[in-house]
């Protein structure tokens, strides 16, 4: 979190996403706040979820800052709106098309996406195209993803990204409302439930 907040105030953008432990990795729609799967905040909880599911996502500081920068990228289009606007959509597409995260095609030698997360997921759905291009552009220099992107389409969404979060830099956030969304501190249901219906 420490290195999220010091990468956004970097590049002095106002958003001040809530952190706080949940079921799984998200950004609740339409608020500025980050959920951290629960099984993070304890070695024995991580230990279980590798026993339950046989991976820890996000369970080493690389893949968790992955992770962070991208649910950032959300939590950014949140705070600022900024999937209602026509450029969003002529760089990214339309994102009220409905998806399933887990079930999408993919071309793994497209040039149009940047890689981040793995299995192609910029290419699930244009959110995500987004989220995932936002933590190439807040985790690297403007350098090194020019270096990284040279030649790529991608390079076009990139350079939206930086032009866009350039034009917000020093504003204060549209929405800062938090209405968090499956708080792990006000859940009911038992490690036994939640493994059975994640498993499911």
């Amino acid at each position: 979190v420490e290195r999220l907040q010091s990468a956004l105030d970097e590049r002095k953008i106002l958003v001040r996403p809530i952190c706080y432990l949940g079921a799984e990795w998200q950004s609740p729609d339409g608020v500025p706040a980050i959920c951290v799967p629960f099984y993070l905040a304890h070695p024995r909880l991580r230990q279980l979820e590798m026993h339950q599911m046989l991976e820890v996502e996000g369970g080493t500081a690389e893949a968790c800052d992955k992770l962070m920068f991208h649910e950032c990228g959300h939590a950014v289009d949140h705070a600022f709106g900024l999937s209602t606007r026509k450029s969003w959509r002529d760089t990214f597409g339309d994102n009220r098309i409905e998806y399933n995260p887990t079930i999408y095609h993919h071309r793994p030698y497209s040039r149009a996406f940047v890689t981040n997360l793995p299995n192609w997921y910029a290419q699930s759905h244009p959110d995500e195209d987004f989220a995932e291009t936002f933590a190439v552009w807040l985790a690297l220099s403007s350098d090194a993803w020019k270096k990284q992107y040279g030649g790529w389409k991608a390079l076009e969404k990139l350079d939206y990204i930086d032009r866009t979060m350039r034009a917000i830099s020093g504003k204060p956030p549209k929405v800062t409302r938090v209405g968090l969304l499956g708080e792990a501190s006000k859940s009911k249901k038992t490690l036994g439930a939640h493994y059975a219906w994640k498993r499911k």
